[in-house]
């Protein structure tokens, strides 16, 4: 689910620079969630600013969407909230995750073999395990889910106890195994798995 979130991550913003960047639609949305979040608007920069050697897209960008603020603000009275909508691209995303959640139920609900192989993995992260979560229709599904996510936890769990005991000055001396990396994956598995290193230029290759 994390690859899938990557994906879906740098082909929005590789089609909103390339073909959306001057579409006044997509820019209202921009304006009306009063800029990107701080994850997709970086990843804009790195597009315009280390890939292309320019900032003229970006400022051009930023200039119409901030029009839009300027307008929005004037329009806001004491009295009134202040309620951006949520990132355009963050919404793009998760719809991507909620469709290919469905899918990975599906699949493990019609084959036994995509089923096992899901059972003998380490689990999902708990960001992406909250919408598998929500999109399971079958208690069956949540008990393989749940069963999954509760072994690969309580295995993350004994390795880090593993870690702490091996740093203890009278067990320094035993070798180190597959615990030593333990408090990486344990921040990977509350954070999600960072995304492929390539330029955010161009949507990931097709496999």
């Amino acid at each position: 689910m994390c690859r899938v979130a990557h994906k879906a991550d740098r082909e929005y913003i590789w089609h909103f620079y390339d073909e959306q960047s001057n579409d006044m639609d997509a820019i209202e949305q921009v304006q009306l969630a009063f800029g990107f979040c701080a994850e997709h608007m970086e990843m804009l920069r790195r597009i315009d600013v280390e890939d292309m050697k320019t900032t003229l897209s970006i400022s051009v960008l930023l200039a119409d969407a901030f029009a839009g603020m300027v307008d929005q603000l004037q329009r806001l009275s004491p009295d009134q909230a202040f309620e951006p909508k949520p990132c355009p691209a963050c919404i793009s995303r998760d719809d991507y995750l909620r469709r290919n959640a469905a899918y990975l139920l599906d699949m493990m609900a019609t084959s036994s073999g995509y089923r096992d192989q899901f059972a003998a993995s380490p689990g999902l992260c708990f960001p992406h395990f909250k919408p598998v979560w929500q999109s399971a229709r079958t208690r069956s599904d949540r008990e393989l889910l749940l069963s999954v996510q509760q072994a690969a936890t309580e295995s993350l769990l004994s390795d880090l106890r593993e870690h702490v005991r091996k740093h203890d000055d009278v067990y320094r001396h035993e070798p180190k195994g597959a615990e030593r990396d333990s408090w990486q994956r344990a921040i990977l598995a509350t954070t999600g798995w960072p995304p492929p290193a390539q330029t955010a230029a161009e949507p990931e290759p097709q496999r």
